[in-house]
């Protein structure tokens, strides 16, 4: 049977959002008039090649998409505008079981971008107080769940969970992109909100968030209601960013790097996926008292918010807060300490005070530096999310 590159846009029209079929296309249209020859053409090379038992045959078309990377670039296109083209032409191999693998990192890697606008908690709530109710719905859970617009929009009623069981209400999702299970949560406000909104939804369409038809909302659609919210909110987006649904999943990101909240908990929370052995230190209640901490700075509903009745001197909030850190050190390196024995068990021994001090220091130094890792693992994580479209 002969690969035609129709089957695999018919597969990411199905299975992706509408903006990487937009990618993909022009990728590919791109690199088929750079080449000279049809998609089906180019696959049938791609074939061809691989039946060789000399690799510099094998490896041509690692050699192509490195000239068509350098092309864009030469003809003015930016880094993640180049790879992102090579991205279709590299898709369709891998749909087909011909991956081109070992390309250099200047075709693959995309560079940090500022072209996101993530707005503030402040911004948040100004938009949810100017909204409808489906506007409302869509900033709460957005918020709650951090999740990408793919997942989001397709969810349909009947997987929602029970709204009556006690808040924060356990959200589960297989996510589309990863495959990777993502355990979140249903804030008391976004319960709420829905037990309301459930009742204006028609019958003959399943999803939750509906199209006029059918279906259910686009990822274009779902931005564009942002984007008028902003306005109407008079929020100020600079010329140069934009903004769209992924701002909820950045917020809650750099929410929970700004709490300090173990990253492989965070990811969790968001449904990206977690080594396998880092899943024995994490559990349900620690996702659950994480979700609330972040909850409770992404509040959008206005609460009353108690207020201290007795007054705290500065030095002693101060103090406290260096408590705290010192304890967070210390926890972390307990983390280490206990998985470095999971690999090489200790055997249990009686400290003299010199060496409790020196156990001391050892988990302080793994302490501070598991947290110095995370840092920059949850900058690393905000930052490739930054053009991520679905």
């Amino acid at each position: 049977m002969a690969m035609k590159a129709q089957d695999f846009l018919d597969y990411i029209k199905d299975a992706k959002s509408k903006s990487t079929l937009k990618n993909y296309k022009m990728g590919l249209k791109t690199f088929s008039k750079w080449y000279g020859k049809s998609l089906d053409e180019i696959l049938e090379e791609r074939f061809k090649d691989l039946q060789s038992q000399n690799p510099t045959i094998r490896r041509r078309f690692n050699r192509e998409i490195e000239k068509f990377h350098r092309h864009l670039k030469n003809e003015g296109y930016s880094q993640n505008s180049a790879v992102a083209y090579t991205e279709g032409i590299r898709q369709l191999f891998r749909y087909f079981d011909m991956d081109v693998k070992g390309l250099p990192s200047e075709v693959t890697r995309k560079v940090v971008t500022t072209k996101d606008f993530v707005p503030s908690v402040q911004n948040y709530r100004d938009m949810f107080n100017c909204g409808s109710l489906l506007d409302r719905v869509i900033i709460s859970m957005g918020l709650d769940l951090g999740w990408r617009v793919g997942d989001f929009i397709k969810q349909e009623i009947k997987n929602l969970p029970s709204l009556e069981r006690e808040t924060p209400i356990s959200y589960e999702l297989l996510t589309e992109k990863e495959e990777a299970i993502s355990k979140s949560f249903l804030s008391e406000q976004s319960a709420n909100l829905l037990r309301s909104y459930l009742k204006t939804l028609r019958k003959d369409n399943p999803y939750l968030f509906q199209s006029n038809g059918h279906g259910h909302m686009t990822d274009t659609a779902i931005n564009k209601r942002i984007k008028v919210l902003a306005q109407k909110a008079k929020i100020h987006v600079p010329k140069q960013k934009r903004l769209r649904f992924h701002s909820f999943r950045k917020r809650f990101l750099s929410e929970c790097a700004n709490l300090k909240i173990d990253i492989n908990t965070a990811k969790i929370l968001v449904g990206k996926s977690v080594s396998k052995d880092m899943l024995t230190y994490l559990s349900e209640v620690e996702h659950r008292k994480a979700f609330e901490e972040v909850h409770e700075r992404l509040r959008v509903s206005t609460q009353p918010q108690i207020k201290a009745i007795m007054t705290v001197k500065q030095s002693e909030i101060d103090a406290l807060k260096r408590r705290v850190e010192e304890l967070e050190i210390m926890n972390r390196g307990l983390i280490e300490m206990l998985k470095k024995q999971a690999v090489m068990p200790m055997q249990p021994r009686e400290f003299s005070p010199a060496k409790t001090k020196e156990f001391i220091e050892t988990v302080k130094k793994l302490g501070k530096q598991a947290l110095k890792k995370e840092e920059e693992e949850y900058k690393k994580l905000i930052e490739n999310n930054n053009n991520n479209n679905h």
